[in-house]
């Protein structure tokens, strides 16, 4: 069964529906079958389970501005260095269309804004999201649906979820972000719902996706910051950010901080700029929900080399969103896994 992704807020899917393996190069039933696992996600063949933990489209009567639909892509799948994506139409593929981006994919804990958004997408279709990874190289050439019912050994394919055409007509900035584990021969780990979050195995990965729309809102004087949690090992946390000074004090961002949540709506807008004083050593700080001390601290500088973006684009009425990716922060780089860090992205690209 397809999981539609909500327009209007903030969905959680963890949809383990594999279309292709490499050395098995049958297209896999897709049985209507379901899950109530929770949003960390029990991945299965045929599972599906969506979340929504409210939305960004208004709190306390406050209402976001309308602009144009923008698309941000972030990959954040624990387990793999670099993914492609494929954006079909649903529920008939347009056969031809290609895989985005590049055969060098897209790399760990990097987003970046779809720019060719009109081209990449069905128009007036329903999109399917399909996630690639493994030997990206043997991908090239090959269309989405060559990809979906015959891949190469070494190649992984897997649906993870439906945009309802109606969410590119929100006029919003909207966020994915490819998450959880594709797994694998080799991919266990006596911790590895750490890893990849729960229900999680080697022989039934939980590829996730976490969707969203980013805030544009801000004052012309303050850095809006918003927080979206996509690693699917990590437990709620508080979210702290501090200035980049040895005597500074961090300030809340947002006390409740779950997986799937872009938070806090408004946005974060404590500091200006200037009040963040040294910025390549400002630092995100999680804490327990219920705790006084930091379990974690992702330095500016180490999240801003993840991205696209660079410390100069920290600027008042500027608003950046970062996504936290990875495993849980105990499990730090593990021989099969990526560590939990921070990619930034422009949340108005």
């Amino acid at each position: 069964m397809r999981s539609f992704l909500l327009c209007g807020s903030l969905v959680v899917a963890t949809f383990a529906t594999p279309l292709g393996c490499g050395g098995n190069h049958d297209r896999l039933a897709k049985e209507d079958t379901t899950s109530t696992g929770g949003t960390g996600g029990a991945g299965g063949d045929d599972t599906t389970s969506t979340s929504s933990t409210g939305g960004t489209g208004g709190a306390g009567g406050i209402v976001e501005p309308p602009g144009p639909t923008t698309l941000t892509v972030v990959n954040g799948v624990v387990d793999r260095d670099a993914v492609r994506f494929c954006f079909d139409a649903y529920p008939d593929p347009q056969p031809g269309s290609l895989p985005w981006p590049g055969v060098e994919g897209l790399p760990y804990a990097r987003g970046t804004a779809v720019v060719e958004l009109e081209t990449l997408l069905p128009a007036d279709d329903d999109v399917e999201v399909i996630v690639i990874s493994g030997d990206l190289p043997a991908t090239g050439g090959l269309s989405c649906d060559a990809l979906a019912t015959s891949p190469p050994v070494g190649v992984d394919v897997f649906g993870v979820g439906v945009l309802p055409a109606s969410v590119f007509d929100e006029e919003k900035s909207l966020l994915l972000v490819a998450a959880g584990c594709h797994g694998g021969p080799g991919h266990t780990h006596e911790q590895e719902e750490s890893v990849c979050g729960a229900g999680y195995t080697e022989t039934r990965p939980n590829p996730t996706i976490v969707a969203g729309f980013m805030s544009r809102l801000g004052d012309f004087d303050k850095v809006a910051m918003q927080f979206a949690h996509a690693s699917a090992g990590l437990q709620s946390a508080a979210v702290k950010v501090r200035p980049g000074d040895v005597a500074s004090v961090s300030q809340m961002a947002t006390p409740s901080w779950s997986f799937g949540a872009i938070a806090p709506f408004p946005p974060f807008d404590a500091y200006s700029r200037g009040m963040l004083l040294d910025v390549a050593q400002a630092r995100i700080e999680l804490l327990p929900s219920n705790g006084p001390d930091p379990f974690e601290t992702v330095s500016f500088t180490e999240a801003f080399g993840n991205s696209n973006l660079t410390l100069d684009d920290v600027q008042d009425g500027v608003g950046i969103t970062f996504v936290g990716v990875g495993a849980a922060p105990a499990m730090g780089t593990g021989s099969w896994w990526n560590a939990f860090t921070f990619a930034v992205v422009d949340s108005d690209p």
